[in-house]
Formats: C-alpha cells, structure tokens, sequence
C-alpha cells in the first residue's frame, strides 16, 4: 500500500515515525474525492497553530489525495492526513484505508484513566493510546466503539465518533467541555438543526441519560450518522435513519 510524504508517493513502510503530538484528520471519501475537504483542512490549521507546528495547504494536496485514494483502491472509503513534527517542521503525510462494513454500533460504556499527557480531547491528535483502550475495552466486551465515561460519571464521546442520545424527544450531544472532540459531522448536525429547527441540544449527559434514551447513534465524517446500541438491545434504527440521519443527508447535500 502506497503513502503520500511531503511531495512524493512512498510506501507505507517508509513513513516517519511520529515522536510528538500529532495532529491528524480522518475523512470519508466519495469517488475519489473527500466532500468534507475544506472544514477537515480548517480544523487541522487549527489544531497546528494551537501547537506551534507550521503548516500551510498545498495547493495540490487535494488532488494528490484524490491520486492515493483511487490507487490505493480505496476512492469510497477513508483519508488520514497526518501531520509529523520533526526537527522545527512538520512532514504531511496521507494515507488510506478501507471503510468499516458496520452498519450499527455496538456501544459499550468504558472506564479508562486518561494519561497526563495524553493530547487535549478537544484536539484530534496522537498518541491515541487512551482512545485506543477505551476502543479495545469495549471490543473485548463484544462491542464495536467505547463511550467515554469520565471520573466525575459525565458520559462524553466514543472513541471513534460523537454520541448522540433521543432524550425526551429530542436529540442530546454531550457538551464541549474541553474533554470532547468538537467534531465535523457533530458541528455538521448540530447547524442544520439549527437552520432546520430540529431542535437538538447539547448538555452534560450522565449514564442515567444513557440508559434512559429511547435511542442512540454514533457520528462521525466518515460514516455520517449511524444506529447504536448498548449490548444486545434493539437499535432504534427507523427513528435514527428518519430524525438524525435526515438531518445528515441535509447538512450534506450536494
């Protein structure tokens, strides 16, 4: 499998090794093309100038990305573009892989220890090493993702996408606290309910509010919004596909 490095196509093998904080974005890809482009770019400077690490787009970083996915054989599957510190600069790196098959998520509530140093969770960086164990906690338990369940029992995120709960009719995200990823699909959502008068909302969510939720679904860039459940309970799949993932398809509309 073939890599982007700073200009040139390499393999996967060659790539640097990362030794600092690393700011990177997950896109999901359409023929080729990533949709999303221009507001994953945004937040990625973003995220860099909050670090002090340079970086200025490419004018053709697009269109080498649209050559990777194709050759890759991934033109409708998923985008990372990395960004390496090294020396006082930064190596931009692009690579590919496939995209998951699952169709709902199976969701378990995990109680992980986020390291000292592990990067701020209002940042998408690695090292992933606390979202990697609330994922592998929650798959040695037989689910798909991991929610974040925090020390003080605040229910956050999970550790591939936002959560979303259907409480008392209406549909719930955790609040930005500094312990959540501001992310793209979640902001996405959260804009056409606001144009659209869906009316969704953003508070502190506990796990009474998960247990009590009539529905839940899982959101993130590369899947949009997708049916969850907790264990073997029923999906509300009807209700996430016809409310939420309705307000998807308009935040995405060509």
């Amino acid at each position: 499998m073939n890599a982007w490095l700073d200009g040139r196509f390499v393999p996967e093998s060659r790539l640097p090794r990362r030794r600092a904080i690393a700011p990177f974005e997950t896109m999901g890809a359409r023929g080729g093309d990533v949709p999303l482009w221009d507001l994953h770019l945004a937040r990625l400077a973003g995220t860099a100038a909050r670090l002090g690490l340079p970086f200025a787009e490419r004018p053709d970083l697009r269109a080498h990305a649209a050559e990777l996915l194709r050759g890759n054989g991934h033109a409708d599957d998923v985008l990372r573009l990395s960004l390496v510190p090294d020396a006082g600069g930064v190596h931009v790196v692009l690579t590919t892989r496939a995209r998951s098959p699952v169709r709902v998520v199976r969701l378990l509530p995990t109680v992980v220890p986020r390291p000292d140093d592990a990067p701020p969770g209002d940042i998408k960086a690695e090292p992933r090493a606390f979202y990697d164990a609330v994922r592998q906690q929650a798959q040695d338990g037989g689910a798909d993702d991991g929610i974040v369940v925090a020390a003080d029992g605040a229910v956050l995120e999970c550790a591939l996408g936002s959560l979303w709960l259907r409480l008392d009719g209406v549909w719930t995200t955790p609040e930005l606290d500094g312990r959540v990823l501001p992310g793209i699909a979640r902001g996405l959502l959260l804009a056409a309910g606001a144009r659209l008068g869906a009316g969704l909302a953003e508070r502190t969510c506990d796990l009474a509010d998960l247990h009590r939720a009539t529905a839940l679904a899982h959101g993130n860039a590369v899947h949009g919004v997708r049916p969850a459940r907790l264990g073997d309970a029923e999906p509300a799949v009807a209700i996430v596909d016809s409310e939420l993932g309705a307000l998807w398809r308009a935040a995405t509309a060509d």
